[in-house]
């Protein structure tokens, strides 16, 4: 039979015993509820270390000059020096005309081509499939390819030999043809993702509706303003911000067929920048050159959605 005085030493230690297991409790609790977030801990500082931390070097990179006895602050000097810049500006004008002529023609070569796989053609597996094969190569690899195209007496001169009557053309070497050679590549390259991910978007339009609309009467042309491109609408606004993203930032193709000549024809600003970083060792302008162009890529990105009216999370 117990004693008082057993109760009394038994009763500390389970009182003990329930705080531990209460307190046990609340910490599992609490890790099952923000069991989410923790899992994201590590792809976040993967993120910041990749991302972040090289654009806030960047940021400060851009507010300094570099002299042969340390680095000095300048604060936004070196922006105001890119405003008269003329090779920066140069490269400005060379960006956005490969931009708006890759971009355009590969919108519209690639819905083109994605209408034509939506249709029950023959073999259409295997047309998607060799469509699909310059995306997945490397742009050092297409570069090298296409260089060697390029070259005098090369592939593309001996198919343009009967329009130009057997002489070289200078495919990469004459300034009024080298930036269309560069462009010509990258739409090569870079068509195949527009009609994947719109030959994607073709095939979710329900059929129903569009049959409902061929009984109502309703036009092929129609059907494709009123049905197919307002599904498609957000799928068109993400790949043109997806291809005027990259196509700003176009630096290997460049570097590999002409290195920004003949004459700066085709030195883009990714180019510039690899120059005066590199060549001139002027890394406070080449950073506010990187600045300067992460924010023309956001304005025009958010430019884009706005006007288009497009809601991803929707």
């Amino acid at each position: 039979m117990a004693t008082d005085t057993d109760s009394e030493t038994v009763t500390p230690d389970v009182a003990q015993f329930s705080t531990d297991t209460s307190s046990r409790e609340e910490a599992l609790l609490w890790v099952d509820d923000h069991l989410k977030w923790l899992m994201t801990i590590p792809a976040v500082l993967i993120l910041f270390s990749l991302t972040f931390y090289p654009l806030l070097r960047a940021l400060q990179f851009s507010t300094q000059s570099y002299l042969p006895t340390g680095t000095v602050f300048v604060g936004v000097e070196n922006y105001v020096q890119l405003l008269s810049d003329g090779a920066f500006l140069n490269s400005l004008v060379v960006t956005a005309k490969f931009v708006g002529i890759a971009v355009g023609v590969e919108f519209i070569l690639g819905f083109a081509m994605a209408l034509v796989l939506n249709k029950k053609i023959k073999v259409r597996g295997l047309w998607q499939t060799l469509i699909l094969i310059p995306m997945i190569l490397s742009p050092t690899v297409i570069g090298l390819i296409w260089r060697l195209m390029y070259a005098p007496n090369g592939l593309l001169d001996f198919i343009a030999a009967p329009l130009t009557g057997g002489a070289n053309v200078g495919w990469i070497s004459e300034t009024s043809v080298a930036l269309y050679s560069v462009i010509l590549t990258d739409i090569w390259q870079w068509t195949p993702l527009v009609v994947l991910v719109l030959f994607a978007g073709l095939q979710s339009v329900p059929d129903d509706i569009s049959e409902a609309a061929v009984m109502d009467g309703a036009s092929r042309r129609q059907r494709f303003m009123h049905i197919t491109l307002p599904y498609l609408k957000s799928l068109i606004v993400l790949i043109l911000i997806i291809r005027l993203v990259d196509a700003l930032r176009v630096f290997a193709k460049v570097f590999i067929l002409t290195r920004g000549g003949p004459s700066d024809a085709t030195n883009v600003i990714s180019m510039e920048m690899y120059r005066t970083a590199f060549r001139f060792n002027n890394f406070g302008e080449a950073s506010a050159m990187a600045v300067s162009l992460l924010v023309l890529v956001l304005i025009l990105a958010m430019s884009f959605v706005n006007i288009a009216n497009v809601e991803f999370g929707s």
